[in-house]
């Protein structure tokens, strides 16, 4: 049904439409644009070795069509603490409640813990994306707390009511 790639610079389009579309900054946390230098040193940094970004970000696609359904990260990477965030986002409503976002999830988390022996896996999203919380529920994310900002390390909006989830 999916897969999962790295990003390529073929990525560019997409993923400067995706990022700097501002109807998605609420749920990323994000309040900034991006330059199109700081989305390509994105795709570059992207190739790098993990324990170099502390981060890893896949796109993904629809199996029989290749077609780019949306993106999933691993993000503030501790290799030493043995944890992660995770992000996702499907940006195309069509594609949204298909399975895409709970099968990319398991696959994201499956690599984490086999590729790079995590041990506990957060996210934090806002109390409003249902679609999100039930999302990450789905694959075994419990519910840690309301109302914390310790992992929103992007946010300058802190007055959101936000859910964190854990994955252990």
């Amino acid at each position: 049904m999916i897969y999962l790639r790295k990003l390529t610079i073929d990525d560019f389009d997409y993923l400067n439409s995706v990022e700097n579309n501002k109807s998605f900054w609420k749920y990323s946390f994000s309040n900034q644009s991006y330059s199109r230098e700081e989305l390509i040193q994105f795709i570059y940094d992207s190739q790098l070795p993990i324990d170099q970004t502390n981060q890893i970000r896949f796109v993904i696609c629809k199996l029989e069509t290749n077609e780019n359904l949306g993106f999933v990260d691993l993000f503030e990477i501790d290799l030493v603490k043995l944890k992660a965030g995770v992000s996702i986002i499907i940006p195309k409503p069509e594609n949204r409640s298909k399975g895409y976002g709970r099968l990319s999830l398991r696959k994201i988390v499956e690599f984490g813990i086999r590729e790079l022996n995590i041990k506990n896996l957060y996210c934090n999203i806002s109390d409003d994306n249902l679609l999100s919380i039930n999302c990450f529920k789905s694959v075994g994310f419990e519910e840690i707390s309301k109302n914390s900002n310790e992992y929103v390390s992007s946010s300058k909006n802190n007055d959101k009511s936000v859910i964190q989830l854990q994955c252990t």
